[in-house]
């Protein structure tokens, strides 16, 4: 079974805000094999992604990226306790971590992803295995 990769808000906001056109095509690819593998969304990362992408291009447009990821395939995951209590441990374990890395996290600690799609340094410094484009 292929496991699947866990989004990151930084998948998203590098997906509606790439630094050049190399870094676009580079996330659009990774994206769409990630999307094959069935990606997922912890709910957090909606959140966040609608706070900093909404910040600039309006919730609107935030939500229709999402909502566009979701047709093409990314499955948006709850929160649930036992994510809660794993994060609640990278916490205790890693105080400078974020508490939604940390929930990102969780879902690699819990077996239901394989690596977190990132280039944030939080998820290594927690033992979470990352890739990035």
């Amino acid at each position: 079974m292929v496991m699947s990769g866990v989004a990151d808000t930084r998948l998203l906001l590098a997906l509606e805000f790439p630094p050049d056109e190399v870094s676009r095509a580079r996330v659009k690819t990774l994206l769409q094999r990630e999307l094959a593998r069935r990606l997922l969304a912890p709910s957090v990362v909606l959140a966040e992604f609608i706070k900093h992408a909404g910040s600039r291009i309006g919730r609107d447009s935030a939500e229709v990226t999402i909502a566009r990821l979701k047709e093409d395939g990314m499955r948006v995951v709850p929160l649930g306790e036992r994510e809660a209590m794993l994060a609640g441990g990278l916490l205790l374990a890693h105080h400078e971590a974020p508490m939604a890395d940390a929930l990102i996290a969780s879902f690699v600690k819990s077996g239901r992803g394989q690596y977190v799609i990132s280039d944030d340094p939080h998820f290594r410094v927690m033992g979470i295995e990352s890739k990035w484009f």
